[in-house]
């Protein structure tokens, strides 16, 4: 589905700017001036631009399932870039949810630690199964196209790390070469054209 192509590049997109209000909010936090308006401000503005952003999440999740019927594309060249491209974010969420965590660490808040680092956790996951499982999708697509032939069980460890946090940049990676051989390597079925 080209429609996916577009979504996941959304989503990257979306992701980064979501985290713009954040980024700001963290870096004026250490200015030493009165900015509990503005701080509000930042976090209304990082809510409603995540509210913006799940949904495409949720589209690219709905159209990778809807793929595994009728899927004609392979977006595994998409779903690597988009991956690359999204490292950074995920350094710069991590960074944050650590800074986050080592403020709480005084007797008062202590408790609200495990809330905070299940739902930081939650919504890194939730970014990543959008870009995922199209991949996914795409293998059991493949597998179901070669029911004769003999599973790569290496390759099934390889989509596996796609739900591993910084494996699945590694996966996309060995998952797309792997397509991009394949589309290379002629089938029994076709014949290699000799050249005149």
């Amino acid at each position: 589905m080209k429609v996916q192509k577009i979504t996941l590049i959304a989503q990257a997109v979306g992701m980064y700017v979501m985290g713009i209000p954040l980024y700001i909010f963290f870096i004026t936090q250490m200015i030493p001036v009165d900015n509990e308006a503005l701080a509000k401000g930042l976090l209304k503005a990082a809510g409603i631009l995540a509210s913006i952003v799940s949904p495409v999440i949720i589209v690219n999740i709905v159209l990778s399932i809807v793929s595994l019927a009728k899927g004609e594309v392979d977006l595994s060249k998409t779903v690597m870039v988009v991956k690359l491209v999204l490292i950074p974010w995920y350094i710069l969420n991590f960074a944050m949810g650590f800074i986050l965590v080592a403020a709480m660490f005084n007797p008062f808040m202590m408790i609200g630690i495990p809330v905070v680092v299940t739902l930081l956790m939650s919504n890194a996951y939730f970014c990543l199964l959008g870009t995922s499982l199209p991949d996914v999708a795409l293998y059991i697509r493949n597998a179901r196209l070669k029911k004769g032939k003999k599973k790569n069980g290496a390759l099934v460890l390889v989509v596996f790390l796609l739900f591993i946090f910084c494996l699945d940049v590694v996966a996309g990676i060995i998952l797309y070469l792997q397509n991009k051989n394949e589309a290379l390597t002629p089938t029994p079925e076709e014949p290699i054209s000799e050249s005149e």
